[in-house]
């Protein structure tokens, strides 16, 4: 068994060094290639461009100028080359002082080729030393030679060294991608393996191995995989209860959670509106036995309105109760969303005239959306009059809208203080109140956003807040009709 083993690893470790030697190959044959083809090309495509340039530059110049001379022995310094000029009759118009000359008996043409633009190149031998030379008649009439010098040949031996180094570097960085991939390629199942067995020996059998090849590693993949299968079948079952009961244990955990924060905060918040309906109970009897009638109706308002404000609470608290333990289904309709916002803003137009408030609307007339529409618009209710009780500075209440892929996300913004950070994140929180004695004074008990987050969390959509520059946006999302 321990010799099978060790004949897969040398399987495997063998492959993986053919498949290297054979890119390190690939890289040398691609450095002689490009040796071959192109550094004698590039140089000597160089060495004829830069002497046609010197041509060109000659025939721009003014044969009769004073400065003629001078300019073309500037700029045979300047590109160190040297220049000959003869009139058409043959007589010299201007010599290179470099000394070189190209006639001499002991010259040796290597090679001589004749350019399109009717000028002539050679290659030529003085004294074991190499020059190129370029021949070619002006537009003025007369003759010029140009003559390439060992140390331009020196430099262009620069740059095909330049362009070597640069090829080798090249094509060795890519061949070190592709070794790396490729060690990747046959590394990769066996670390999966070795991660799948550890989680096997800890009775997870959920992960299986990518079958992809037909060696000895696929084969061992096979095999772990029918191992972790016929385990996993039998382990399935139990699981699935297990899961079921841990669920059930924790629904009523939270059932029990949610009873004892209700009755505990039910209890805090009718604690003062009953003191209050007492001690005006107390004060009207005692008003109508000293026969003060008009007193003691004033009395009785008063305890009628608390009583309102308590039947108010206790209501939303037996529908927030519904909405956060699920026991409240959904009533699922298709709708225009512009419509849908404009018949609810059409009933708080006077409640923004009597405050003095603006409102906007950036709505496209097109989201077609889906949900709700009864629980939506409570949300939607809960926000607005939180906009309003809130409202403050330019006094402007603004509701868009914009597209969210598969949902649309509801923008409501209103003008004024924004919420504190100690505050931010909790104000979705039952009975939560950032300001308690002006939520008092307009009958808010701290429980619309509550109804919000339940209200959204039945819809599966994320609602939240932020502040912005100059106010507050409160948003939540409507899914979008299909």
């Amino acid at each position: 068994m321990k010799t099978k083993k060790k004949n897969r690893q040398i399987s495997i470790r063998l492959k993986m060094f053919l498949q290297i030697m054979s890119i390190l190959l690939l890289a040398v044959i691609l450095i002689l290639i490009i040796n071959t083809i192109f550094l004698d090309d590039l140089y000597m495509l160089n060495e004829e461009r830069k002497l046609k340039e010197a041509a060109t530059y000659l025939n721009s110049l003014d044969l009769t100028s004073g400065v003629y001379i001078g300019s073309v022995s500037s700029y045979e310094e300047k590109n160190n080359i040297s220049i000959d000029i003869y009139t058409s009759d043959g007589a010299p118009l201007y010599l290179s002082s470099k000394g070189v000359t190209l006639v001499s008996g002991n010259t040796v043409i290597l090679e001589a080729e004749k350019d399109n633009d009717g000028g002539i190149f050679e290659t030529r031998e003085i004294e074991g030393n190499q020059y190129i030379s370029y021949q070619k008649t002006l537009t003025n009439g007369s003759d010029v030679e140009i003559v390439s010098y060992k140390s331009t040949i020196n430099a262009n031996a620069g740059i095909a060294l330049i362009f070597t180094w640069i090829s080798v570097i090249l094509i060795f960085l890519i061949a070190i991608v592709f070794i790396f991939f490729y060690i990747q390629r046959f590394t990769k199942p066996l670390i999966k393996m070795s991660q799948v067995t550890e989680k096997m020996a800890d009775m997870d059998f959920s992960e299986k191995l990518d079958v992809k090849t037909n060696d000895e590693i696929g084969s061992l993949s096979k095999g772990i995989n029918n191992l972790s299968e016929s385990l996993d079948s039998t382990l399935h079952d139990l699981n699935e209860k297990n899961e079921q009961l841990r669920i059930d244990i924790e629904k009523k955990q939270t059932l029990d959670d949610l009873r004892k924060e209700f009755i505990s905060s039910i209890s805090h918040e009718l604690k003062t509106p009953i003191a209050i309906i007492r001690g005006y109970a107390e004060g009207a009897q005692y008003m109508l036995e000293g026969n003060d009638t008009d007193g003691a109706k004033e009395y009785c308002s008063i305890i009628q309105m608390e009583s309102d404000k308590m039947n108010g609470l206790v209501y939303e608290l037996l529908q927030l109760s519904k909405y956060e333990i699920g026991d409240d289904h959904l009533l699922i309709n298709d709708f225009n969303l512009r419509s849908f916002i404009d018949d609810y803003i059409n009933g708080e137009k006077i409640v923004f005239e009597e405050k003095g408030i603006s409102y906007l609307e950036d709505i496209p007339d097109d989201f077609l959306c889906t949900g709700d529409i009864t629980k939506l618009s409570m949300v939607l209710n809960n926000y607005v009059s939180n906009a309003v009780s809130h409202c403050a500075y330019d006094k402007i209440i603004r509701i868009s809208a914009k597209d969210m892929d598969d949902k649309i996300r509801v923008n409501v913004f209103n003008t004024g203080e924004p919420i504190a950070d100690v505050d931010i994140d909790k104000i979705w929180k039952s009975f939560y109140r950032a300001d308690k004695s002006h939520s008092r004074e307009e009958g808010r008990f701290g429980l619309g956003l509550s109804i919000v987050s339940a209200i959204q969390n039945l819809h599966k959509n994320d609602y939240g807040v932020k502040n912005e520059e100059n106010g507050v946006s409160f948003w939540f999302d409507i899914s979008k009709k299909q």
